[in-house]
């Protein structure tokens, strides 16, 4: 299983990211059940009570729509715990934010 947990700029909190051949280290490790037929999936450890740790992880190299798809998740879930309420007219952070998971996943897969 590789793992790499980096520091989230700006808006605080860490990113875990994880790369196993499949779910059962992941599901051992944070006392989830992902699904088999899951490609990735974005969760919050159950020992995060200060709301700033987050989860992603993949059970094979993801193509980069899964990896587009977790970024949304992992926007809305950071949205919610920061108190940031979605402005369709105004959605910069969220656009800054899906780019910025999305490289640094992109980044942590290549290498």
């Amino acid at each position: 299983m590789k793992e790499k947990t980096i520091k989230i700029p700006i808006y605080h909190g860490e990113l875990t990211m994880i790369l196993c051949s499949d779910w059962k280290a992941v599901n051992d490790k944070y006392s989830i059940e992902v699904l088999p037929n899951m490609d990735g999936v974005v969760f919050k450890p159950e020992t995060d009570s200060l709301g700033t740790e987050y989860i992603v992880a993949f059970n094979r190299p993801p193509d980069g729509s899964v990896i587009a798809h977790e970024s949304v998740h992992l926007v809305n879930l950071l949205s919610i715990d920061k108190g940031f309420r979605p402005d369709f007219y105004n959605d910069e952070h969220q656009a800054y934010l899906t780019e910025w998971f999305y490289e640094q996943i992109e980044n942590f897969i290549k290498n």
